[in-house]
């Protein structure tokens, strides 16, 4: 199941790729439905995921395009090929590797990123740097294969030969978002400056444990008998089997568990009192300041729109909202402005649409302040005035 799963993920990060855009969301999803569903039933999917790193996606696109144009009439084993290579193509694709090279001499070279901009990955075996333009397995110094990295995502099996007690660590860097798959199926969308603590593989008995700190949106795999808990600092999250939003960025006053669906339990780490319970569609906060729980109604896509690039602010104080902006733009901004420090703002707005110049004007219509910009050569920063 876990398999099939992640052939689904591929897929489903089609509809953002470049060669989508401008086409109808409806036709997409049809055709990636009768694609999946082509695989499955014709027992394609190891030989889709195993052949992702292989092909060439310039090369030969048209021609599976061209392919796949033809009468539903053809021979099954040639529909069985095509729908392999198109499964192929679409995962290279849906995911935005855009493999591109450099040739020395034969040899490809990636072409060099700026420093710093890498998700970082410590399997306990030693430090990976991960770049969302490429696709590799992740191996640890004794040759097992610990997961696989198709460009913005990262994948782990239940390998039996990897140990329960190692824990791997990953850091998505300010600027970026990153997706997860543990070796249950569960599915994490990592917001800009989230870490993320886990286990390789989880255990046959006990909990199915994990620590963030930052904001992730988790579709937990369910099991009964395995309850998955979500850890921080202040905070603990217990669910059977559901779809969450969690955020416990240091900056932030509050620690907040938005539930979508099904059903999960809140306890504070420090307090012995009695779980909370939430229903979908409720928010529990826990306010650093007050030092206690609280639970509301709250408009969910509010909390999960990160994932589509949006950012909102409710009631955010300047130093907050500055923060975020960090995060969601990979710059450095300094306030020397007192008199704005107290302000709070409502505001919201797209990173995928808005640059950080867009942003601070806005702002200033708000709260009148001036700024002005500072380049290095590895970093980005941005005076308030």
């Amino acid at each position: 199941m876990h398999k099939k799963e992640t052939l689904k993920l591929l897929l489903k990060k089609l509809s953002a790729s470049t060669q989508w855009k401008g086409k109808p969301e409806k036709d997409q999803e049809e055709w990636i439905g009768e694609l999946y569903n082509s695989l499955v039933e014709e027992d394609l999917v190891d030989e889709s995921l195993s052949f992702l790193d292989d092909l060439d996606v310039e090369g030969d696109w048209g021609k599976v395009k061209e392919r796949l144009a033809e009468p539903k009439t053809m021979k099954l084993g040639a529909r069985r090929k095509i729908f392999k290579y198109a499964a192929i193509f679409l995962g290279l694709i849906s995911l935005g590797l855009g493999f591109v090279w450099i040739y020395d001499s034969g040899v490809p070279k990636t072409i060099p990123h700026q420093k710093g901009n890498f998700v970082i990955l410590n399997t306990g075996d030693g430090t990976k740097f991960i770049d969302n333009h490429e696709s590799h397995s992740i191996k640890l110094s004794t040759g097992e294969t610990v997961a696989v990295h198709y460009g913005d995502t990262l994948i782990y099996e239940a390998n039996e030969g990897i140990s329960d007690s190692i824990f791997n660590e990953l850091q998505i860097p300010n600027g970026k978002m990153f997706t997860l798959v543990l070796s249950d199926g569960t599915k994490i969308q990592l917001n800009s400056g989230t870490k993320i603590k886990f286990p390789a593989r989880f255990p046959k008995t006990g909990n199915r444990e994990v620590y963030v700190y930052g904001e992730a949106y988790f579709d937990v795999t369910k099991d009964s008998e395995h309850p998955f808990i979500v850890n921080s600092e202040e905070v603990s999250v217990k669910v059977l089997g559901t779809e969450f939003n969690f955020s416990s960025y240091k900056e932030q006053n509050e620690v907040t568990t938005v539930l979508i669906e099904g059903s999960v339990s809140l306890n504070h780490v420090a307090q012995n009192k009695e779980e909370v319970l939430l229903k979908p569609g409720e928010k529990g906060t826990w306010d650093r300041f007050k030092g206690r729980m609280e639970v509301k109604e709250v408009e969910t896509s509010l909390y999960t729109g990160w994932m589509k690039g949006e950012v909102v602010f409710r009631n955010a104080s300047f130093p907050e909202l500055l923060a975020n902006l960090e995060r969601v733009y990979n710059v450095k901004i300094e306030n020397t402005n007192s008199e704005i420090e107290k302000q709070t703002f409502n505001a919201r707005f797209n990173r995928n649409v808005e640059r950080i110049e867009d942003v601070l004007e806005a702002l200033k219509i708000i709260v009148p302040f001036t700024y002005e910009e500072e380049r290095g050569d590895d970093n980005r920063k941005i005076i308030i005035k």
